[in-house]
């Protein structure tokens, strides 16, 4: 037997009379780093080892992965409810810590207790939604292609059953492997009170879902994505042309950065989510390349009863088949026209149109009748602004001359080069006619 043990500070007299006794003191605490004199040492080691194994702390603390959220799963040791972990949590956790009523006696900075905390949580990390999906149980019955004609009133075709099933297969993929690439977002039209946003929101649980007011260049925007399966934009057709092109940015982009709402800098995070967009208007794409990130879908009749009472089985199936190496990426041909017939014209369009089909009189005199040949095969877009448009020389603004652009990125002419009186200059030259590829090709 040790006969100075008296001398010893109190904490290893305890452990000594525990080792002698058959009793062993709990791991979490024999395991601390202790100053000379047995009080506990100020250390980010120490503090994660409480909020984790302390008897009080143990489970307390968990790190939502999908939202970047710390919660509280129960009240904790100084009181309060359980939930979101806020920034006074952090001077409850120190002041808990530093108290004389719980023998710790741990003076910390919170700039420590705050790591300490987002440590701890983070060894008890959770996802809710692969959670969700990963106790789900298909019953073999495919529903995804005919979810858009089924449930929400669209018609029954080989597009509406691709983009039903490519928009939740694209979903599941986004929390399978957060950061992958989703290049479209689904548009569902529909009259005022049809029941899209509801739709929306019942598919994928209210606590996941988000609508967004704002446009994009608002620096609130990306920040809201965070915790949000799926994320409406609502009244697309009330966003100006530019919004509409931010949206497009929006819809590519596969990480986002903001501040968290436990952190002190903006980071970046791997998209999660997916965005749907909601309009009643059936001409609202500006687009002149043909708006291929947007699948417009024409709703009349949602049955939101039966969204709700097949959810889950929506996403089992979505899951499996994500999990069988499913695409969410490859659509129909016929994709393109229903965008097209989304598509609102320039005013320029027609008489452009027009004029380069040979359908007018006007003709530059470089254009002899030896040269001119109808349709137009190249022309300058100075010379459609004078001649198709009637726009005099000294009149050719440069935002006039992406107008004119635009019209013709929209029939997909390519840029190329011409000889106008004698001088080689930049034009745009008529699409050729796609040739039909050999069977088997």
């Amino acid at each position: 037997m040790i006969d100075d043990d008296d001398d010893l500070p109190p904490v290893e007299q305890e452990k000594i009379q525990q080792l002698f006794s058959g009793k062993r003191a709990p791991d979490w605490r024999v395991e601390l780093v202790e100053n000379t004199d047995g009080s506990i040492k100020g250390t980010l080691y120490n503090v994660v080892r409480i909020l984790t194994d302390h008897p009080e702390w143990k489970g307390v603390l968990r790190y939502d992965a999908f939202a970047d959220r710390i919660y509280k799963t129960r009240t904790p040791p100084y009181g309060g409810d359980a939930g979101e972990f806020m920034d006074v949590d952090t001077s409850e956790v120190a002041c808990w810590l530093g108290s004389p009523y719980n023998q710790l006696n741990l003076n910390v900075a919170s700039s420590m207790v705050s790591e300490g905390v987002r440590v701890a949580a983070a060894r008890n990390a959770f996802h809710p939604v692969t959670e969700y999906l990963d106790g789900l149980q298909w019953d073999e019955i495919e529903r995804l292609p005919r979810m858009l004609s089924e449930f929400f009133g669209a018609p029954y075709n080989e597009y509406t059953k691709v983009v039903g099933a490519s928009w939740l297969i694209s979903a599941v993929a986004r929390v399978r492997k957060p950061g992958c690439k989703v290049d479209t977002m689904v548009i569902l039209e529909g009259g005022q009170g049809v029941g899209k946003s509801t739709a929306v929101r019942t598919l994928c649980g209210p606590a996941w879902f988000a609508e967004m007011l704002e446009s994009p260049q608002n620096k609130d925007f990306y920040q809201i994505l965070s915790g949000r399966w799926i994320v409406e934009i609502a009244e697309l057709q009330a966003f100006s042309k530019a919004d509409r092109n931010r949206i497009k940015q929006a819809i590519t982009a596969q990480e986002d950065t903001y501040r968290p709402s436990y952190g002190h800098h903006a980071t970046q995070h791997q998209r999660q989510c997916i965005l749907v967009g909601t309009t009643n208007d059936d001409s609202y794409l500006q687009d002149e390349t043909g708006a291929r990130r947007f699948l417009p879908v024409k709703c009349t009749d949602i049955n939101l009863e039966i969204i709700a009472e097949q959810r889950d089985q929506l996403w089992a199936e979505a899951d499996r088949k994500f999990r069988d190496g499913a695409t969410w990426w490859e659509f129909p041909a016929s994709a393109a026209e229903e965008q097209d017939a989304r598509y609102e014209p320039d005013v320029w369009e027609e008489p452009i149109m027009a004029w380069l089909n040979g359908e007018r009189e006007n003709y530059p005199p470089e254009f002899s009748s030896v040269t001119l040949s109808l349709p137009i095969e190249r022309a300058t877009i100075g010379q459609i602004m004078r001649y198709a448009l009637g726009v005099e020389v000294s009149k050719h603004t440069k935002q006039d001359q992406h107008r004119v652009g635009s019209v013709l990125r929209h029939h997909k002419w390519k840029e190329g080069q011409m000889t106008v009186n004698g001088r080689r200059v930049k034009c745009r030259v008529r699409p050729q006619p796609e040739r039909a590829q050999p069977r088997g090709s």
